[in-house]
């Protein structure tokens, strides 16, 4: 969590000004001119006045539109906070890819800036215009400011200007980014849950954290997470003593060490530790000896909460005694990455009843679980990373890093479909209000089905925590997990309201909800038609590719970007076409790749054609603009291809020289494209060995998959360079 202590942007509109002697109409909010719009000739200029045209006033929407009478092409600046994303104003349409964005490319078609640290929206419609670059500017004081062209003419081209999008329009009340900010590295490791349920012992984690460092660490993983069966139980183990003696003075005969032996444990492994714990109250006998910290109905007897049992009335004395001493206790010990479950059913299964017992109002519900994060966060402290769990709990906003937008997800079908799709549903808070977390992915479950959820975990950014017994992470799982590590800083590419037309599908009592003492699911296999039952109507559903299955993410390094195109079959996909438009391209020359079949697929002009996919399958494929010489095309390494171990990419001189970070010990195929007239007449590395692998012939073009060995002796991290003679 960081803090950052900025002023509030005022909800008030831009201020207008007109120089003649420039024929510059300007737009001004706070300090910034965020709309420059420089009009050639000398036709008269129609414009909307600051005041005029206001559409509402709290949310606050200010519509400006310009108008000349004669088509004239203007130039138009665009400037934003330093925060700012080009993003689509509006959820993807049918047949619409998902965007997501890493860098700050300027997306073909996509017609808004956002400013994620002000949470200000400007969007424009009405009139054809284009970019004049092809990635966001950084001024002098630190905004990012964009420029496109606009034919401009009789009819309007308009801007819609809404400051405090999310706090006001969206209603997430305690979303103020520029007062605090999450943490937005990306988070990856593994969590015992869904491995070992309540049957954890310090030993296993010991031995998942050696084979995590050993297997992982070097591709990024981080984290070594214990979760529920640490604790004394029931909760609090003694009815008469605070709740945190149940959290921290622990069940010695599976840890025998306590705190500090599971974290020692883990960090001597070079992972970091984290922790789980919850806000329930089990002990039946607790509201004898301490029943003023419960919430009562008007009966005076203790509210019993569905899940939860007994609901802590989180006034501050209570706070005091039961909660932030657990957060804080835990920090002491050395946990990095806390995750803090059952928050959902304190409010929704709890204080909800007693709001409809009417002893709580609404306001006072949200306030106590407020309360509660808050007094959390106090305990934890500003530094290690939390996450919330589980669903959307608008009131961690400010609060928390992540929150876990799906239920517990198993080696099922029923729950990595939900993965996918509680992703796509929640993709527009992603690095805006928090991160957003699929839950853990169960790697043992079917091969196709897992690499399809963990391949959109890793381009979309969410936490990629694993959880599953080592003995599952056969070789092959274990290479596709290296693949995905780690995962990419990509934020939400478009905004707007959730669509309440798709199901908000999770499977309790529907295929089996384990309760706690269960043990870990096995994999289990499921029939299409079962698939299409479960999954339900949706107004997409017969679509070539209907809600959640086609992601399109951006990728921009600051010298190139390109575009990594996401098939994921939640429903068969049939052979289609997709037109580069809908992932935010524009028409050009392209060379596609596909990462998984390691496999040139060609050039793409205005649209990609696109092969059938089976239930769970997936597919995914980088789009990369052709430059007319020999050039990087793809890797073996990462399946963002590669924003992750190509530093650089320099052409000169009849060579193509390729800075490369590798993890020690390890090969790689680097994959060059190579177009007509040009032939690879050696490779040479250094600080790697290199030599070409495989030559792929297709027409006048070739494609050379070159191996880059990193030796063991290599740091982590150091730069190697592949040269590519021509």
């Amino acid at each position: 969590m960081k803090y950052v202590g900025s002023k509030e942007p005022p909800i008030v509109q831009a201020e207008d000004s007109w120089d003649e002697k420039s024929r510059t109409l300007t737009y001004t909010y706070g300090s910034i001119a965020i709309i420059q719009i420089k009009i050639p000739g000398a036709g008269e200029v129609s414009y909307r006045h600051d005041s005029d045209g206001t559409l509402n006033s709290i949310p606050l929407v200010q519509q400006i539109y310009v108008m000349m009478p004669e088509k004239t092409v203007a130039e138009v600046r665009l400037c934003l906070g330093a925060e700012t994303v080009n993003l689509r104003p509006k959820r993807a349409a049918r047949e619409q890819a998902i965007i997501g964005q890493v860098g700050g490319s300027l997306l073909y078609g996509v017609n808004a800036l956002y400013d994620i640290g002000r949470d200000c929206l400007l969007s424009w419609y009405g009139r054809n215009w284009r970019w004049k670059s092809e990635r966001l500017e950084r001024d002098e004081k630190g905004n990012l400011f964009a420029k496109l062209e606009v034919e401009l003419g009789e009819s309007a081209w308009f801007l819609n200007f809404l400051p405090q999008l999310y706090r006001t329009h969206y209603g997430y009340k305690y979303h103020e980014p520029w007062r605090v900010r999450p943490e937005l590295k990306p988070i990856s490791g593994w969590c015992s849950w869904e491995a070992y349920r309540r049957n954890v012992s310090q030993q296993a984690i010991e031995d998942t954290a050696k084979f995590c460092s050993e297997n992982f660490k070097p591709y990024g993983m981080e984290y070594v997470q214990l979760d529920d069966g640490f604790q004394k139980m029931p909760l609090p183990a003694d009815p008469k003593a605070p709740i945190p003696e149940a959290w921290l003075d622990i069940n010695k005969e599976k840890f025998p060490e306590g705190h500090p032996g599971i974290v020692k444990g883990i960090e001597k492994t070079g992972m970091a530790p984290g922790i789980w714990t919850s806000v329930s109250i089990y002990n039946d006998e607790f509201p004898k000896y301490q029943s003023e910290y419960l919430v009562k109905g008007r009966d005076g007897k203790p509210i019993l909460g569905d899940w939860i049992k007994y609901l802590i009335d989180c006034t501050p004395p209570t706070l005091a005694r039961h909660v932030r001493p657990v957060y804080e206790g835990l920090a002491k010990f050395g946990y990095k990455y806390f995750k803090t479950d059952v928050t959902r059913h304190l409010l929704f299964d709890g204080f909800h009843k007693a709001v409809i017992d009417g002893t709580m109002t609404s306001d006072e519900a949200t306030a106590k679980h407020r309360a509660y994060l808050e007094a959390a966060r106090d305990g934890i402290g500003k530094e290690a990373f939390w996450l919330l769990s589980w669903g959307i709990m608008t009131e961690g906003a400010g609060v928390v890093d992540a929150c876990r937008v799906s239920m517990d997800a198993l080696p099922t079908w029923s729950g990595l479909r939900m993965q996918i799709m509680e992703s796509a549903r929640w993709w527009h808070l992603q690095r805006i209000l928090w991160q957003n977390d699929p839950d853990h992915i169960c790697m043992r479950a079917h091969r196709e089905w897992v690499r399809s959820v963990i391949s959109l975990v890793s381009l979309s950014g969410g936490l990629l925590m694993l959880s599953d017994s080592i003995d599952k992470y056969d070789k092959e799982r274990v290479y596709m997990i290296q693949r995905c590590l780690p995962p990419l800083p990509a934020k939400a590419g478009e905004t707007g309201v959730l669509d309440l037309e798709y199901t908000a599908f999770t499977w309790t009592k529907f295929h089996g909800f384990g309760v706690l003492n269960d043990p870990p699911y096995s994999a289990e296999e499921m029939g299409e038609q079962e698939a299409r039952d479960m999954a339900g109507w949706s107004p997409s559903m017969d679509d070539n590719h209907p809600f959640g299955s086609l992601w399109s993410f951006h990728i921009d390094n600051g010298r190139e970007g390109w575009c990594v195109l996401y098939r994921g079959a939640v429903s068969p996909l049939k052979k289609s076409v997709i037109g580069l438009e809908a992932i935010g391209l524009e028409n050009g020359e392209y060379l596609a790749f596909d990462f998984w079949e390691q496999k040139f697929l060609g050039k793409v002009t205005d649209k990609i054609k696109c092969r059938p996919l089976a239930l769970g399958y997936c597919q995914v494929i980088s789009l990369r603009r052709a430059k007319g010489r020999p050039q990087f095309l793809s890797s073996s390494r990462h399946i963002s291809q590669d924003a992750v171990s190509v530093a650089g990419e320099d052409w000169r001189d009849g060579q193509l020289v390729l800075q490369l970070k590798g993890v020690p010990g390890t090969k790689e195929i680097y994959w060059i494209y190579l177009p007509e007239g040009f032939a690879v007449s050696s490779v040479e590395g250094r600080g790697a060995s290199a030599k070409i692998r495989k030559m792929v012939k297709r027409g006048n073009e070739q494609v050379a998959g070159i191996e880059v060995s990193f030796g063991a002796s290599v740091v982590a991290g150091h730069i190697a360079e592949l040269i590519v003679k021509c």
